[in-house]
């Protein structure tokens, strides 16, 4: 569907569209995969995805709380925008989203929308319902339509740069969520983020627990397995940096590293989690490209009479409200996930600036703006969990 920021939905010729409403929208694949993959004897999963774009989401990109949507009401404008060379009651944007059916997604829209909405910035905001030729046709549509700045999270980059190479060059800005396309021409911006950071901080928190929980162990003698992804050059740098567990902390050694395939991914999760339970009872540490993967992972770990929570850490990428709960569990040890990696406090909103041209003067050659990732813990929880 697409949305206006009257909630107006319109049909596109193009588009394959069902009409219902976002709250009817719950047949999706992942959530599908995510009811078989938790079949045997573990409880539901919250319908949680990946970007499908499966960066960070940032992806590359973090999901919004309530704590953090309250801000885009409660603060001026001045205070939450600052200074941007591009006014917003001048600008159209069009925001194009590969879905809004898992709950990350739902979480920027919602963010996105409200500032927008609070900035006065006139918008219409698409989601493709993960069909990267419906991203194309609305991205398209948003040109048609006059949009001055178009935000894209794409579900396909490869696929999307010739259409953004044509807005660019018909003036239109392009702004490239959590990931940086390979032709300069295509985009004005990129706020995307350290891949290879996001994993490190991983495996740092990971390292810093175990040397908190095992003061004594022997080299090599912490068992950790990793559940990865390879299937794209940002993937394969996060898993990079996951993979750093070993230089950063000489008790640790990977036992196993699990390359998960996109299809199916989440049925390939659990599946390899039961191995992995066969196999390695003795894991201490997992580690994992998203955070989905962990939570299929710890549900399937906590429902096995054999394995003590408290004996084991699992750290995430990417933050969602089930993750949040999972970390809130995990203090009384009833979740395995002690923490999640996440890029950019309040990511979206700086996607909103630098869109109104506010880092233009601090970009690379690349036309990158970096976020950091920081970490959310039991310690520092109760900033980011809802009430």
């Amino acid at each position: 569907y697409t949305k206006s920021k009257n909630y107006i939905y319109f049909y596109n010729a193009f588009f394959i569209i069902v009409g219902v409403s976002k709250k009817q929208h719950k047949c999706i694949k992942e959530e599908v995969y995510m009811r078989k993959a938790l079949k045997k004897g573990a409880a539901l999963v919250m319908a949680v995805s990946m970007a499908m774009s499966l960066t960070a989401s940032v992806y590359a990109g973090d999901d919004t709380s309530e704590a953090e949507t309250t801000e885009a009401g409660g603060d001026s404008v001045e205070d939450l925008l600052g200074e941007t060379p591009l006014k917003p009651e001048d600008e159209y944007f069009g925001i194009s989203l590969p879905m809004t059916s898992s709950e990350y997604y739902k979480g920027v829209e919602t963010e996105l929308e409200e500032y927008c909405d609070k900035f006065g910035i006139e918008y219409d905001l698409a989601s493709a319902d993960s069909d990267t030729q419906k991203q194309l046709s609305q991205f398209e549509n948003f040109m048609t339509m006059g949009c001055t700045t178009i935000i894209i999270y794409a579900l396909d980059l490869e696929a999307m740069q010739d259409i953004m190479a044509k807005a660019e060059n018909e003036g239109i800005r392009v702004v490239s969520a959590t990931m940086t396309p390979s032709d300069l021409d295509s985009y004005s911006i990129a706020v995307d983020a350290s891949q290879d950071a996001v994993g490190t901080a991983a495996a740092q928190f990971a390292s810093d627990w175990v040397d908190k929980n095992y003061p004594d162990a022997e080299d090599d003698s912490i068992e950790a397995v990793l559940f990865t992804m390879s299937i794209s050059d940002n993937i394969n740098e996060r898993c990079d940096g996951l993979r750093k567990i070993e230089e950063l902390n000489s008790k640790v050694k990977i036992v196993e590293d699990y390359d998960i395939p996109m299809d199916n991914y989440l049925v390939k999760v659990k599946e390899n989690a039961d191995v992995m339970m066969q196999q390695y009872p003795d894991v201490k540490v997992i580690l994992a490209y998203s955070d989905v993967f962990n939570i299929v992972i710890d549900e399937a770990m906590m429902a096995n009479p054999d394995f003590d929570a408290s004996q084991i850490c699992s750290v995430a990428v990417d933050k969602t409200d089930a993750t949040l709960e999972k970390i809130q569990l995990s203090k009384d040890n009833e979740s395995t996930i002690r923490a999640t990696i996440a890029t950019g406090e309040n990511f979206n909103l700086t996607l909103i600036q630098a869109a109104l041209g506010a880092y233009d003067d601090q970009l690379n050659d690349l036309k990158q703006y970096f976020v950091e990732p920081f970490t959310i813990d039991a310690d520092n929880l109760d900033q980011f969990i809802k009430k």
